[in-house]
């Protein structure tokens, strides 16, 4: 089940993450395994958290490779250190859904809101460089786990910043 989608506002947040790159079908098994150690990094350097985790798409190649992060919102920025980088996620208009759906549905949850932004002629943020994409903001935000929901599925928001 996904929600209908829709515009939302979101504010800068600052975050800290560690980076991949990858191709689609290896994000279950390498990215989730990263929140725990950001967790535990952040909470080591005196930090806290300020939200659920994400996972943030940005860079986008012509092989089928992206660039990713596995992060967590923290209350303020972080020194980064090692493997984990810090800084802060942009705000502004995102197109957004929420999809309650077993993690391997969240690729056709992603593409459904995709296609409902180019339907509405929206354009997302990001520059298109020869036959990639970099500079995107693309999140999914892990709101609940499958044990935590009535439904046995997670509960995710899918968001696409859009170009300012």
């Amino acid at each position: 089940m996904q929600t209908e989608p829709s515009i939302v506002t979101k504010p800068d947040q600052a975050y800290a993450a560690m980076a991949l790159r990858l191709r689609q079908p290896e994000i279950a098994q390498q990215a989730p395994p990263l929140i725990g150690e950001v967790i535990a990094w952040v909470r080591a350097q005196g930090g806290r958290t300020a939200g659920p985790p994400f996972f943030r798409y940005f860079n986008f190649y012509p092989d089928g490779t992206m660039d990713m992060q596995a992060g967590i919102p923290t209350t303020s920025v972080l020194k980064p250190e090692g493997r984990v980088t810090t800084g802060t996620l942009p705000g502004g208009r995102f197109a957004s859904l929420t999809a309650t759906v077993p993690y391997h549905e969240l690729h056709a949850a992603n593409m459904a809101l995709h296609e409902w932004t180019v339907a509405r002629g929206l354009r997302l943020d990001g520059v298109e460089a020869g036959n990639g994409f970099v500079d995107a903001n693309r999140l999914e935000i892990y709101h609940k786990d499958p044990g935590e929901d009535p439904s046995g599925h997670p509960v995710t928001e899918i968001a696409f910043r859009l170009a300012p």
